[in-house]
């Protein structure tokens, strides 16, 4: 097809829904809490699948980004002390933050150059698209919307909705943060990645303006440990 798009094969779908079954798994939709009642489980499945058809990113860098991005995430969040339950919802949330990108245009993506301010625009309504994209999911995923719609705010409220500080759920907080760290420590074709340590540096400096200090100071805390090495079973080959 034009545009470098494919027809979805038996072969694609069945890979994609055993993803799309395994983020819900994660969260803790599937096998995990018993209680949950078999209708919220069939909700939760039928919506995947409705989803399902769209859930084939452009390229292979979106796919392991969001694989990195999850993991870094967690990371920070246990850092922070947080539940398992919402440590499972920042997984969640960080798998499926940039699915809104299936509906933008591969020029806006990819563009080498500095893109214009209706560019800009567009490329910003990934967040919204994403969830109206999984909005028809329901049961536990359903809960990680406010987390995706929020995951571009910045902590003095200049991000894409405006929003600041406390305002923000925290786990969008911590998401914002492993989302710039992986964006930034990424080659792309338009620039090469940062290192590691450079973009720690960065990050630190951008507390209390773009990032929650609170999230940083976790950040720093999870780096020192690290530095935040994916384990190579979540990183698919670029």
């Amino acid at each position: 097809m034009a545009g470098g798009c494919r027809l979805l094969s038996w072969s694609d779908l069945g890979i994609w829904t055993g993803f799309l079954l395994i983020s819900a798994y994660a969260t803790g939709t599937l096998y995990e809490h018993r209680e949950r009642t078999i209708a919220e489980l069939r909700e939760t499945y039928y919506g995947l699948l409705q989803i399902l058809s769209q859930f084939i990113f452009k390229d292979k860098y979106t796919q392991s980004h969001s694989y990195r991005v999850s993991f870094y995430a967690t990371q920070i969040a246990r850092q922070m002390g947080l539940s398992s339950e919402r440590i499972e919802g920042i997984r969640a949330a960080a798998l499926l933050h940039d699915i809104g990108k299936l509906e933008l245009s591969r020029e806006v993506l990819y563009k080498a150059a500095r893109l214009t301010e209706a560019e800009l625009a567009e490329l910003r309504t990934h967040v919204d698209k994403g969830v109206q994209m999984l909005s028809p999911v329901g049961g536990t995923l359903k809960r990680v919307l406010p987390i995706v719609l929020a995951h571009h705010e910045t902590y003095d409220g200049n991000g894409y909705h405006k929003w600041k500080g406390e305002e923000i759920p925290l786990e969008a907080r911590i998401l914002s943060v492993a989302d710039v760290y992986d964006a930034l420590t990424s080659d792309r074709p338009y620039r090469r990645g940062m290192s590691p340590f450079e973009t720690r540096d960065d990050i630190v400096k951008r507390a209390g303006k773009d990032f929650d200090p609170r999230v940083v100071r976790a950040f720093e805390s999870a780096f020192r440990s690290g530095p935040l090495e994916v384990p190579e079973a979540l990183v698919y080959a670029s």
